[in-house]
C-alpha cells in the first residue's frame, strides 16, 4: 500500500483522522456552550453577534476547515497506495472523511439558528 508495495499501520489513521476532527469539534462546541452559558457570553454583545455566538461560529468553522483541508493529504498519500487493499483504503477514507465532515456539518449547525442559552 505504500510506495514500495509494503503496508503501513500509519495509513489505517486516514480511517480515523476526519472523525478525530469531529470529535474535536464536538467536544469543544459543547464544553465552551457551556462554560460560556455560565459565564454569562449570551449577554455580551460583539458586533452583530453576542460573544457566545462568535465563539461557537470561530470554534465550528475551524473544524470545517480542518476536515476540509484533510483532504488534501489524504490526496497525497492515497497516490502511493498501490494494489486491491491500496484501492479500498483510497475509498473508504475519502468516504469516511466526508462522512466526518458533513458530521462536523451537522453538530455545529444549530449554531447559526438556536439560541444559545436559557
Amino acid at each position: 500500500m505504500s510506495g514500495d508495495g509494503r503496508f503501513s499501520g500509519l495509513n489505517l489513521l486516514w480511517l480515523v483522522a476526519g472523525f478525530t476532527v469531529w470529535s474535536s469539534g464536538f467536544v469543544l462546541l459543547y464544553g465552551v456552550h457551556a462554560i460560556g452559558c455560565r459565564a454569562g457570553w449570551p449577554g455580551m454583545e460583539l458586533g452583530p453577534l453576542t460573544v457566545q455566538r462568535a465563539v461557537l461560529l470561530a470554534i465550528w468553522a475551524a473544524h470545517l476547515a480542518a476536515g476540509l483541508a484533510l483532504f488534501v493529504p489524504l490526496h497525497s498519500a492515497a497516490k502511493r497506495w498501490t494494489g486491491p487493499a491500496g484501492d479500498f483504503l483510497k475509498g473508504a477514507s475519502a468516504l469516511v472523511t466526508l462522512a466526518a465532515l458533513v458530521s462536523t456539518l451537522w453538530i455545529g449547525a444549530p449554531v447559526l439558528f438556536l439560541e444559545t442559552c436559557r
